[in-house]
């Protein structure tokens, strides 16, 4: 953990004053309400969660963003469905994802791209019609493989149980997502 870094220092307060090392099973999260507002029972899963959380916004608004270029140029009309989809989604979650930061962690976090990030999506905007469309799926397939990978790893790392739903549902949605580009991709432009 980065200690200079402001996230890293509220949580170690947080973690230092609401969270023990003593495991709670699963079945005591449904005992109290208030238990889920709270931060995770341990350090390491807290420190899970903000980490996954903060990563996820990111990932999500890479995802958002590469979507809002699908809008721009991309000719099917399939296509541009699925990529008003990935809009609505991420951004809920994105939004979802803010404010349990907030309620659980007393953290914010605003989204952020990385340079390599940047640098695709620099090249992805140069593309027009089937390049686009072709570079565009390969590229979300890839990155829906990221966000599937992750939501499993939640699932069976996180403590709140809205946390592991969301992730669920990530994994389902994005897998059945990863599908339907690669069929895209062979239907379309022969790319099986």
């Amino acid at each position: 953990m980065n200690h200079n870094n402001p996230h890293s220092i509220v949580l170690m307060l947080v973690l230092s004053t609401a969270c023990s090392d003593e495991p709670t099973s699963h079945s005591s999260r449904a005992d109290a309400t208030s238990a889920e507002l709270a931060p995770a029972p341990t350090r390491a899963t807290a420190r899970y969660e903000v980490d996954f959380m903060t990563d996820m916004i990111d990932h999500h608004a890479m995802a958002v963003e590469m979507a809002e270029l699908c809008l721009e140029k991309a000719v099917h009309a399939d296509l541009l469905a699925m990529c008003g989809d990935i809009i609505a989604a991420q951004s809920a979650e994105i939004e979802t994802l803010q404010s349990w930061l907030l309620d659980w962690y007393g953290l914010s976090h605003e989204p952020a791209m990385s340079t390599s990030g940047q640098k695709r999506m620099a090249k992805l905007s140069t593309l027009e019609c089937a390049d686009f469309e072709i570079a565009f799926m390969e590229m979300m397939i890839k990155h829906h493989r990221g966000a599937v990978k992750e939501g499993e790893r939640c699932t069976d790392k996180a403590y709140h149980a809205p946390l592991i739903e969301l992730c669920e549902n990530i994994v389902v949605t994005q897998a059945t997502e990863i599908v339907t580009l690669e069929q895209w991709l062979c239907a379309w432009y022969g790319r099986c």
